[in-house]
């Protein structure tokens, strides 16, 4: 999965799968890049814009090696990234996000793992079991993670990037 939220809103929550082309035949830029092109995210982007009121808005991204071609292509579309210094997974706020509905996941459809089938069918069980999790997040964590997000980002910034107290 990948994502982003704004605010006290839930934005976005995409389904990622492993590129069986790639060598490791795991999760890979192209891989990301497809998923977040499938789903038309520069046209939900510019709308979070529009609804925030603001021009420049950042997408907070972490380092992860998969993310470089993934990151010059965002830069590519016109958005404004702040990258997650390294070490510091405190920052990375859809990280909380994913930790919960993994739990919930894991409460509700513990054999998931065991599922077998068609490629797009198992795809699209995954995605609406992961979906239906997310729903069932408590806003208060939203509200909690939106509210910690000014002074997160701030540390960020005036960090240039480099390590925070997060």
């Amino acid at each position: 999965m990948t994502g982003c939220f704004y605010g006290q809103k839930c934005g976005l929550f995409l389904p990622v799968f492993p590129d069986l082309n790639s060598i490791g035949g795991g999760i890979t830029s192209r891989s990301i890049i497809q998923v977040y092109d499938q789903y038309d995210f520069i046209s939900i982007w510019e709308e979070m814009k529009r609804e925030i009121g603001e021009e420049e808005i950042f997408l907070i991204i972490d380092n992860a090696r998969t993310h470089l071609p993934f990151m010059r292509w965002l830069k590519s579309k016109g958005v404004t990234l702040k990258q997650i210094p390294p070490y510091s997974p405190d920052l990375n706020l859809i990280e909380h996000i994913w930790s919960l509905t993994k739990a919930i996941l894991h409460n509700y459809y513990p054999e998931l793992y065991l599922m077998r089938g068609p490629k797009d069918d198992v795809r699209k069980a995954i995605e609406e079991r992961v979906t239906f999790c997310l729903e069932l997040l408590d806003p208060k964590v939203f509200d909690d993670l939106a509210g910690s997000i000014v002074d997160r980002t701030k540390a960020i910034i005036e960090a240039d990037e480099w390590y925070t107290r997060y």
